[in-house]
């Protein structure tokens, strides 16, 4: 049983399923555990870390109630201070709650809090790529300047950062309700624009071509790509789709390595047929020789699909520029950065609290 007694709550009023806050809040009443502050994500912007600030206030447990972006805004938040988080997935895809296997009923969710246990998860943490390595501070939590941001799910640049503009506006939601994925896939799709990026690798894997079973060997070797794309997406936690539960083949929370995923600015008509090749595990071909990868002579060796359009490797970094600087960036599906843009696996892990 988890020793749980004095909670602080954030919440987003946008999130898919926020009506279901007030219930969740009168459970967690019930189960005799204060809730010593109920805070709006929003009351969090500019803020510098309140992790070190809630754990000296006597906080046990930060719960997120709401979707991917919000869990990301928190656990920038909380990283570095140890504080664990609890997820009641009040989204509208809750990919982050998924890749965690922790319920999407709001009961079940907040009945954790007696019966689920502590895990630690990767984190990944990006950066301007111009700035200098972050060297944490003891005065990191009076300080109002931030330079980096952690997430949880991944870190995209392209259609998708196009897809949140539109997705994530309140108008927009108030308007289309559940419509609003929907609706704002079609815009970007009709007006979408692909950029001509540089992505330079760290600590790349290399997965063995003579067993597909080993585990990838880290290559100090630098490498990079260089093309016209439509996203760069950086996962960290393997479920998208919501409901659809689409799952990033060999990506985990658990394996020290960032999945990279670039789409390049194939025909529009060939991109689902293209996506759904890649989500079927049956289309991936470690390391095989194919005339696709012969064209990325420094990429080869760590591709982990031949679907031709598609790259995926590991590495625990990455640098990211566009021929058009700044490009926005959205981490956890919140537009929170711009390129350049350099990520790597935080050294900090994230505690959660999961099904025991």
């Amino acid at each position: 049983m988890l020793n749980v007694h004095k909670i602080l709550l954030v919440h987003s009023p946008h999130s898919g399923r926020s009506s279901q806050l007030t219930e969740a809040i009168t459970s967690l009443q019930t189960q005799s555990l204060e809730i010593v502050e109920t805070l709006s994500i929003a009351d969090l912007d500019g803020l510098p870390d309140q992790g070190p600030l809630w754990k000296e206030r006597g906080i046990d447990i930060v719960v997120a109630a709401g979707g991917d972006g919000l869990i990301g805004g928190v656990t920038t938040h909380i990283a570095t201070s140890g504080l664990p988080l609890a997820i009641l997935p009040l989204g509208t895809s809750n990919d982050i709650a998924r890749s965690l296997n922790i319920p999407q009923d709001v009961s079940a969710a907040l009945a954790l809090l007696a019966n689920g246990k502590i895990i630690e998860v990767d984190l990944g943490v990006a950066r301007p790529a111009e700035q200098a390595p972050l060297i944490p501070s003891s005065h990191a939590a009076n300080s109002t300047e931030k330079h980096h941001s952690y997430f949880v799910h991944a870190l995209t640049t392209g259609i998708n950062v196009q897809f949140a503009r539109v997705a994530t506006n309140v108008a927009t939601r108030k308007r289309y309700g559940r419509m609003t994925y929907p609706f704002a896939a079609i815009e970007v799709l009709r007006n979408h624009t692909a950029q001509e990026m540089k992505i330079q690798f760290t600590d790349l894997a290399l997965a063995s071509t003579t067993d597909p079973d080993q585990p990838p060997v880290q290559s100090t070797q630098a490498a990079s790509l260089h093309c016209q794309a439509l996203q760069t997406t950086i996962i960290n936690a393997p479920i998208f789709g919501g409901a659809w539960n689409f799952a990033v083949p060999q990506a985990t929370l658990y394996d020290g390595l960032l999945d990279i995923i670039v789409i390049e600015d194939i025909d529009l008509g060939n991109l689902n047929t293209t996506l759904s090749n890649f989500f079927s595990t049956s289309e991936q071909h470690p390391g095989a020789p194919q005339a696709w990868h012969a064209r990325y002579p420094d990429l080869h060796p760590a591709e982990l699909t031949g679907i031709p359009g598609i790259h995926h490797v590991q590495a625990r970094g990455v640098t990211i520029t566009t021929s058009s600087d700044p490009q926005g960036v959205t981490l956890d599906g919140e537009i929170r950065g711009q390129t350049p843009i350099s990520v790597q696996m935080a050294s900090e892990r994230l505690r959660v609290v999961v099904p025991g």
